[in-house]
């Protein structure tokens, strides 16, 4: 390190760096969200900075032992995007207040840090208004994490590690294959696999005559381009799994409400049939189909294909209860209502979150792009060994 080096002045940016951190975290923005916003700064070497720091801060707050699973896993995924940062905040020492250390390993070891750019952050975090608050902020974590309470209380359990294993197993088949239809089998088995868990969870969670059901929050952080036309997708989705989804178009963050279950669901779902609309969205640049590479018809695209892709989920999440009820020897009329309660819940909380929203205006699209994005989606399959539409 060259801590003689630093001036005081960056020592100070830093230290206030650091307040502000903790102060955003405080008013309900999580280690993602402010490693989203700094990759949408237009300066390239934001993220890795805003990494540095929230590794840091991390560090500092033994967050691995003390926060919530769900933070602990987007630090997770932070160290793994930006292995420098990562390396940095593990060997910046984290006792006394003393920040010098820190600032020299932002200065020095990365020509593209400077004071300047230190304090610019600073103002942008300072900036930051209070949010919803979804996970519990550092200010209020114990001194170490007992037992993950949604994990252990009844209702509140996520999916099996070795089920979300098998599906992510699945998923990463299917993006890293180059062929559609295997991928769609892959796609497939995954969303039948944690279909049918939820609905035997849902059974189980009312067979055990456990009363409230658990609903939960979690952001998703859209990159462009196309960005509305993926929340249309993300929206689709989520109310075919029973899933509430609010837009925040200035930040390019989407929060959905739902059970752990549906949001798990949920989320591997979106991103499995990203990649499907995305495959097809270029086999139709391939095809040199008229105007295929404009943005107008990729929008139109993938419009199309998320308001098809949400006709064929809502489909398959009837067909996928009726089995689900003949697989549990009970009258679908009796689980009908199981999954109304868990819907009416889900709402009371988006309610409670978001008392103010609106709904987004549907808004023209190329009519080309439209019908073919329509046609990739009826090509999508959703259930192990179902056909697709059109063949």
């Amino acid at each position: 390190m060259f801590d003689d080096e630093v001036s005081p002045q960056a020592a100070a940016a830093v230290h206030t760096l650091m307040g502000e951190l903790s102060g955003a975290y405080e008013r309900g923005w999580q280690p993602a969200d402010v490693i989203h916003l700094a990759r949408r700064s237009k300066e390239p070497s934001d993220a890795a900075l805003a990494a540095a720091l929230v590794l840091h801060e991390a560090e500092r707050t033994r967050a691995a032992h003390r926060a919530p699973r769900d933070w602990v896993e987007q630090l997770r995924t932070i160290g793994e995007q930006y292995p420098g940062a990562s390396h940095l905040a593990a060997r910046v020492p984290v006792d006394g207040p003393d920040v010098r250390a820190l600032a020299a390993g932002l200065l020095f070891e990365d020509p593209y840090h400077s004071v300047y750019q230190l304090t610019d952050l600073s103002l942008s975090w300072t900036n930051l208004p209070g949010w919803t608050v979804l996970t519990p902020p550092p200010s209020t974590w114990p001194v170490v994490r007992v037992a993950d309470l949604s994990m252990a209380m009844p209702g509140e359990a996520e999916a099996d590690a070795k089920v979300l294993n098998r599906i992510r197993g699945l998923l990463a088949k299917a993006e890293a294959t180059d062929f559609a239809e295997e991928a769609e089998i892959f796609t497939a088995k995954a969303q039948e696999l944690m279909t049918r868990y939820a609905i035997n969870a849902a059974l189980l969670h009312t067979q055990n005559g456990v009363g409230n059901t658990a609903v939960h929050s979690r952001r998703i952080h859209l990159e462009n381009p196309y960005v509305k036309e993926k929340v249309h997708l993300l929206t689709e989705i989520g109310d075919s799994n029973r899933v509430r989804t609010v837009w925040f178009s200035s930040l390019a963050i989407a929060t959905v409400v739902g059970t752990p279950l549906d949001l798990q669901q949920v989320d591997m779902l979106f991103t499995s049939l990203l990649v499907q609309a995305t495959r097809a969205m270029q086999f139709a640049d391939a095809d040199s189909r008229s105007g295929a590479r404009t943005t107008s018809f990729r929008k139109g695209f993938l419009a199309g294909f998320a308001s098809r892709i949400g006709q064929r989920l809502r489909d398959a999440d009837s067909r996928a209860t009726a089995d689900a009820a003949d697989e549990a020897a009970i009258p679908v009329a009796d689980l009908l209502p199981i999954l109304a309660t868990k819907s009416e819940a889900v709402d009371a909380e988006f309610d409670r979150l978001f008392p103010r929203t609106k709904k987004a205006r549907g808004r023209a699209v190329d009519a080309n792009g439209w019908y073919a994005g329509q046609a990739a989606a009826d090509d999508a399959s959703l259930a192990p060994g179902e056909r697709a539409l059109r063949r």
